[in-house]
């Protein structure tokens, strides 16, 4: 009997713990003192771009990982944001191909909502605190996808480029 327990015991900590990173990243974000706006605010301006994605990572301490596309869409590089100071603390140039067989650089300067507008939308619809962003391709234009935290978990928004929220 006490080694069936221990076993359920042990299976249900070892499901508990596969869970937690994902949480503790989320939850993590949405207590960040730097939003996640701010961190795009910062990369924007540190990579002279537009950010494509951006999401909490709480490996090497938690930061920002902000994706930000440059030199007239030849150049893509991830820049880490802290999430006390808001200041840039280094840099990682990326391929983006993969960016480029659905989404073109016109795409992101044509939009008239920017991703940091599409957060905006977003954490209002939600009534919450965005934790994750990525621009993605919706036609001929780009759209947004939103993850944010709330107090009853985490809803996924979609913003599309004028700027009209839709919760999933």
């Amino acid at each position: 009997m006490k080694t069936t327990r221990l076993i359920a015991a042990s299976a249900f900590a070892l499901a508990a713990g596969l869970a937690a990173p994902a949480f503790a990243a989320d939850a993590a974000g949405a207590n960040a003192k730097v939003a996640i706006s701010k961190a795009i605010e910062a990369a924007e301006t540190k990579g002279a771009g537009k950010a494509t994605e951006a999401e909490f990572d709480d490996d090497n301490g938690g930061r920002w990982e902000v994706k930000v596309l440059a030199d007239g869409g030849n150049k893509l590089t991830t820049y880490f944001v802290d999430p006390n100071s808001g200041e840039v603390t280094g840099q990682e140039e990326q391929t983006f191909e993969k960016y480029f067989t659905t989404l073109k650089p016109e795409d992101f300067s044509k939009a008239q909502t920017q991703l940091k507008d599409a957060i905006a939308a977003a954490e209002s619809l939600a009534k919450g605190k965005a934790i994750g962003a990525e621009v993605e391709r919706e036609g001929d234009s780009v759209a947004y996808e939103i993850d944010v935290a709330t107090a009853d978990g985490k809803k996924d928004v979609n913003v599309d480029a004028a700027g009209k929220a839709v919760a999933d």
